[in-house]
């Protein structure tokens, strides 16, 4: 049986806007239907979910991607960005929120609207939900990424190629089915010699 669900969950991130950063306490309720028999899945969703808001975007500083001098700076600095396609108001972040949060827990819960408020927005909610179109948004491919991305790679070099579920299996939140399939698979290291080689 489908479950709905809903939660309010409240963070504190900073944000880059008109070259000035400020912090700002963000509330994010969220709407959901649970949509797989196993109810493990269900709760490793909701643990990904909350994951991602209370230690990926709690103290992050949400700021314009095309603002690159100072994501760098931020970055050498050792603090934590979220870029995003344009200035970072709210209704783009819960845009991102509404996307990013459906990837991460894959369709095991299903996100169906968003609302997002904050201090700074004047506790203006700004509601999302899967009946409505975002083709007028730009959306950089680390919102539909199941992992914790949350940034443009480009701006904190990231050349090493992961394995999807890396961070999430390392974390102990990977699907049951999937550590089922991980645990019968063999993995076959071959070592080819070339035939000119000297021994």
């Amino acid at each position: 049986m489908n479950v709905r669900l809903s939660q309010t969950m409240r963070f504190t991130a900073g944000v880059h806007y008109n070259d000035v950063m400020q912090i700002n306490e963000y509330t994010l309720k969220v709407w959901m239907t649970t949509n797989s028999y196993n109810s493990a899945n269900h709760n490793i969703a909701y643990e990904r979910l909350k994951y991602f808001v209370y230690r990926e975007l709690e103290s992050t500083i949400f700021i314009n991607q095309d603002n690159k001098e100072q994501c760098k700076l931020y970055i050498n600095a050792g603090l934590n960005i979220t870029t995003m396609p344009g200035e970072p108001v709210d209704q783009i972040i819960g845009v991102m929120l509404f996307h990013k949060l459906n990837a991460i827990m894959e369709d095991r819960i299903v996100l169906s609207e968003t609302e997002l408020s904050s201090t700074m927005g004047d506790n203006m909610g700004y509601l999302h939900s899967d009946n409505e179109t975002t083709t007028d948004v730009e959306q950089p491919d680390w919102w539909n990424s199941a992992d914790t991305v949350h940034c443009d790679s480009d701006l904190i070099g990231i050349d090493v190629l992961s394995l999807p579920g890396t961070i999430w299996r390392e974390l102990d939140l990977d699907w049951p089915d999937e550590q089922e399939e991980l645990e019968t698979e063999n993995i076959v290291f071959a070592d080819f010699k070339n035939d000119n080689e000297t021994k």
